[in-house]
C-alpha cells in the first residue's frame, strides 16, 4: 500500500458546490480502487492524502493533476505503508484553519527535502482527530 500526499493551488473562483463534486465523484469512483483518504482546502491551497493500492494511487494522482480546479500539483509526502490512517474513509474534506494553514505551507516550503515521518503524521493525527469530532 501507498500513502501519497500532495498540495496544489486552487483556480480562483472555487465554490462550496466545486468542492462537493470533488466529494462525490472521490465517493463513487474510490471505493472500487481502493483508495482512501482526506482533502484539506483553504487559503487558496488544496493538500489531499491518498491511500491504497501503489499502483491505484499513482494512477489516480496522475488524474487528479489534469482537473481543472486547481493547478501546480507537488508530491510533498509519498512512503509504502502498511496500515491507513482514513480507514473505511473514501474521501473526507476538512476546511484548513489558519495555524494548520502554517503547517502545510512549511511542509511545502520543505518539499524537495526529506520530510519527517513524524511532522506528516503529527499533521495527520490533527485532521483525524478534526474528523473524528464532526457530528
Amino acid at each position: 500500500m501507498l500513502r501519497l500526499l500532495y498540495i496544489s493551488d486552487a483556480t480562483e473562483g472555487l465554490t462550496d458546490d466545486s468542492i462537493d463534486a470533488i466529494l462525490r465523484s472521490a465517493a463513487k469512483n474510490n471505493p472500487p480502487l481502493g483508495i482512501t483518504g482526506l482533502l484539506v482546502f483553504g487559503g487558496g491551497l488544496f493538500t489531499q492524502v491518498l491511500e491504497g493500492p501503489e499502483q491505484n494511487v499513482l494512477k489516480k494522482y496522475v488524474q487528479v493533476m489534469s482537473d481543472p480546479r486547481h493547478r501546480n500539483c507537488r508530491i510533498v509526502y509519498i512512503t509504502p505503508t502498511e496500515e491507513r490512517i482514513f480507514k473505511d474513509i473514501s474521501m473526507a474534506a476538512l476546511e484548513a484553519v489558519p495555524w494548520e494553514l502554517e503547517h502545510i505551507a512549511e511542509l511545502d516550503a520543505h518539499r524537495k527535502e526529506t520530510t519527517p515521518a513524524d511532522a506528516f503524521t503529527q499533521l495527520m493525527n490533527v485532521f483525524f482527530s478534526r474528523l473524528k469530532a464532526v457530528p
